[in-house]
């Protein structure tokens, strides 16, 4: 991920879950983790390792 580039995003967030995100920007990076904005401006951390797939939305 790049800071201040939108993307979809599914990652894993237990054993079995997995959970998706759409439309977030990435705002944060550190060497374990993204800080990624959401539309209504809430923030969420994803960790590196967990992320399924990532798809960078041209906007």
């Amino acid at each position: 991920m790049e800071i201040g580039i939108v993307y979809d995003v599914a990652f894993t967030t237990g054993r079995y879950d997995i959970e998706y995100e759409t439309s977030v920007k990435c705002i944060k990076k550190t060497v374990q983790s993204y800080r990624v904005e959401r539309v209504n401006g809430t923030t969420r951390l994803i960790k590196k390792d967990s992320i399924i797939e990532l798809k960078s939305i041209k906007k």
